[in-house]
C-alpha cells in the first residue's frame, strides 16, 4: 500500500466544491457550511442530543473531563465509499 501525504481541503476550497455540487452562489454555500450547519449542531449537541445526518455519520454529546464534547461517529457507508475510492487511486 502506497503512504500518501496528507493534504488539507481548506474552508475556501471547500466552499467552491460545495457550491459546485450544489449549482449554487459561493456566498450561499459559505452561509450554509459555516453558519447554519454549525448553529444547528450548537443547539442540538448542547442540549443533549444528537444529529443524524444519513450517509454521513453522526454527531453526539460526550461528556470528558473537560466538560461537554462533541463526537462525531461516521456513517458506515460513508467509510465504505472512502475505502473504495481510496482503494482505486
Amino acid at each position: 500500500m502506497l503512504k500518501r501525504e496528507a493534504v488539507t481541503v481548506n474552508t475556501k476550497e471547500a466552499v467552491a466544491l460545495v457550491a459546485k455540487k450544489m449549482g449554487c452562489y459561493h456566498k450561499d454555500a459559505r452561509e450554509l457550511l459555516l453558519e447554519h450547519f454549525p448553529a444547528v449542531l450548537v443547539e442540538a449537541v448542547s442540549a443533549g442530543k444528537k444529529v443524524h445526518l444519513a450517509g454521513l455519520g453522526t454527531f453526539y454529546p460526550r461528556r470528558g473531563r473537560k466538560g461537554l464534547r462533541v463526537a462525531f461517529k461516521p456513517a458506515r457507508g460513508l467509510i465504505r465509499a472512502v475505502q473504495e475510492k481510496g482503494n482505486q487511486e
